[in-house]
């Protein structure tokens, strides 16, 4: 995956112009300068800052990690409108180099690349540098036939995978999970008891407020 996100990282977001999700990538540009006004966000995996320069159009200050460093490149070299944001190589199921505190919390696209048997280490791990009450919102794909890479197999532990092709002719299998509204709601609900959830026809987002 590393390796497959390094070598993307110069193409990652033509991903963004297939013109069927146009509406619904406004809506989601929309609720982050909504959603992170005037708050201190952590965001992880954040990749070539794509959603970071939306949420620095609002947010108080952002610490935007990833651990890759040539989408990190790419990111550092965005334009942001405000002059608290920091980027950091870390790594998301540890975020050694945050102290916490946060009241807010970001990670777009991250999820369905999170193995299911990581995801509540990696839940963990984030919510542990919030302060209670925070703010966490996660963005993902949700899976269109027709215009979604079609799964290529399923582990035995459920994880789903696609076949893709780099520009440069490369091959690879990712990890790519499509997880449920209720499946959300299962795991997140051991940590929040206000969870809103929204399934478009591309895209889902999931917001609550984390209770310690």
């Amino acid at each position: 995956m590393k390796q497959y996100y390094a070598e993307r990282a110069k193409e990652h977001d033509k991903v963004y112009l297939k013109p069927e999700r146009q509406e619904e990538i406004k809506k989601i540009h929309a609720y982050l300068r909504e959603g992170f006004s005037g708050l201190n966000v952590l965001e992880v995996a954040c990749g070539t800052g794509y959603w970071t320069q939306t949420i620095s159009e609002s947010a108080l200050s952002i610490s935007a990690s990833d651990y890759n460093s040539e989408v990190l490149d790419i990111a550092k070299s965005r334009d942001y409108k405000i002059s608290d944001i920091t980027f950091f190589e870390d790594d998301a199921y540890k975020l050694s180099k945050v102290r916490g505190g946060y009241n807010s919390g970001f990670a777009g696209f991250f999820w369905s690349h999170i193995p299911l048997n990581k995801l509540q280490e990696f839940l963990n791990c984030l919510h542990s540098k919030m302060e209670s009450g925070a703010k966490i919102v996660f963005i993902d794909n949700a899976f269109a036939a027709g215009s979604s890479t079609p799964i290529a197999r399923t582990d035995k532990d459920g994880n789903t995978y696609q076949a893709r092709k780099l520009e440069n002719g490369k091959e690879y299998e990712v990890l790519k999970n499509f997880p449920t509204e209720d499946g959300l709601r299962e795991i997140l609900g051991r940590y929040s008891g206000s969870i809103k959830i929204q399934f478009l026809k591309y895209y889902w987002i999931t917001e609550y407020k984390l209770n310690l």
